[in-house]
């Protein structure tokens, strides 16, 4: 099973992604490790900003679905894993040409995102809440090789919100999402 997650940045894609890994055997691979090791042979800063630029030119020269291709090239049928980054809809169509494929959407406050990605931390991420919000607005785009969160989104099979930042609320909650995600018979 390939259990796919989309959703807003420091939603908590990643940490779901971990635990089902580790509690459930699955394996975690994320399209942005794609583009980041691609970003690295072209000696380009990882930086958020150049993420997106990096992604949007890739996606214009080989497609829009070409970090899924990527991915699942790794991926031998069978295999249980966690894909995240999902950030365009081609990339899920591409991902449903795997049966054993589901969407999960994950999102959190604004708020409380915001202040998880100042608690990370990462190089490039914005410093007020104001840049957060104007480059969440460019990362929802509707058509194009661009980032388009809210389209990807829109598209998932169950939608699971984050809203905690305690650890064993988050474990309980994404017990019950895997439970939801077994019972769907995929």
């Amino acid at each position: 099973m390939i259990i796919g997650l989309t959703g807003s940045y420091c939603s908590g894609k990643d940490t779901v992604a971990e635990y089902i890994s580790k509690k459930h055997g699955y394996i975690h691979y994320s399209l942005s490790d794609v583009i980041r090791e691609m970003m690295r042979e072209a000696n380009i800063k990882l930086e958020r900003e150049n993420f997106i630029v990096f992604g949007t030119k890739l996606r214009e020269k080989n497609g829009n679905g070409i970090l899924a291709r990527k991915i699942l090239e790794k991926i031998a049928i069978g295999t249980k894993c966690c894909i995240t980054s999902i950030r365009h809809s081609e990339e899920v169509k591409e991902l449903r040409k795997r049966k054993d494929f589901i969407l999960v959407n994950i999102n959190s406050p604004q708020l409380l995102r915001f202040k998880r990605m100042q608690y990370r931390k990462r190089l490039g991420d914005p410093n007020t809440l104001e840049k957060f919000v104007e480059l969440e607005n460019k990362e929802s785009q509707v058509g194009g090789s661009g980032q388009q969160l809210k389209k990807t989104a829109d598209m998932a099979d169950i939608n699971f919100v984050n809203d905690s930042n305690d650890i064993v609320t988050l474990k309980a909650a994404v017990e019950r999402l895997f439970i939801s995600i077994n019972g769907l018979g995929i």
